[in-house]
């Protein structure tokens, strides 16, 4: 299932920059300190981030176009290498048309990897924003990029997609929402507790107090959350009646198809134009 795939996914892709955030000022590993320099874990999360992004971002890419075409040329040149064994060396091997060439390349998976791709990096641009909110332009970019490869891959690389047709995102919906509030809670903990953002602005704070602010922000954050999505919810009159008419269009004219549907022992309804051509 979904879920399941993306909650492995989920601590694979995000593991390393949990740790260095929340844990890595805190054990101890074969007994050596790891903590940060003057526990502030804010620089190091950054690099890890970018490293991470970066890397994901070329590594997906390159796997993700690179590997049917692959694939394909092999299936080729194996099949190449088969029929010269059959026939000879001599065998002189006539050029593939062009439907020969797009049988031989990969079947197109779905969206599923699409989809765990974009998700995946929602998170990262959402969930340490507060540690580099660079990602968001890189996000972008890597958008632009992919609509590129994505076309190619569509169109050079794999066999043209079966047409599929769904109400909407399902699962992924609900866990974008998911993401969407753990950025609230691991954003507010970033600032709270990882950097040292509540002490450079209220350097008076005790211990106790600082985790006060930090869940007072975060509970704002939510509930302000929950009253955008009950706002947003509510569709626009606009939409609704265009949607109503559209309704009311598409059940006048099914109404007036059955209303020319001939009944038994009636003659077939016909135009002129068919009485022409008989």
């Amino acid at each position: 299932t979904i879920a399941k795939d993306f909650s492995f996914k989920f601590v694979n892709a995000y593991f390393a920059c949990f740790f260095v955030a929340f844990v890595q000022n805190n054990v101890r590993v074969y007994g050596a300190d790891m903590h940060c320099p003057e526990w502030h874990c804010m620089p190091e999360l950054t690099v890890t981030l970018a490293c991470v992004f970066a890397v994901q971002m070329t590594v997906v890419q390159t796997i993700e176009v690179g590997g049917p075409v692959l694939k394909a040329k092999t299936r080729e040149w194996k099949e190449e290498q088969e029929m010269r064994k059959k026939m000879g060396e001599s065998f002189v091997i006539v050029p593939m048309s062009e439907e020969e060439k797009q049988s031989k390349m990969e079947p197109y998976d779905g969206v599923f990897e699409e989809y765990q791709e974009m998700v995946i990096q929602f998170g990262y641009v959402t969930l340490f924003a507060a540690a580099f909110p660079l990602t968001a332009s890189l996000a972008l970019l890597n958008n632009c990029i992919e609509i590129r490869t994505d076309a190619y891959k569509l169109l050079q690389a794999c066999q043209r997609p079966q047409h599929k047709s769904c109400a909407d995102i399902g699962t992924w919906g609900s866990i974008l929402d998911i993401i969407t509030t753990a950025a609230i809670l691991t954003n507010c903990a970033l600032v709270g507790f990882t950097s040292h953002g509540l002490f450079f602005y209220l350097p008076d704070l005790t211990p106790v107090q600082r985790v006060w602010v930090t869940v007072m922000i975060e509970h704002a954050l939510l509930l302000f959350k929950v009253v955008l999505e009950t706002v947003l919810n509510e569709p626009p009159q606009e939409a609704v009646a265009a949607y109503e008419r559209r309704c009311f269009l598409r059940e006048k004219v099914l109404a007036e198809c059955e209303f020319l549907e001939p009944e038994d022992g009636d003659v077939a309804f016909y135009t002129d134009e068919d009485e022409e051509e008989g």
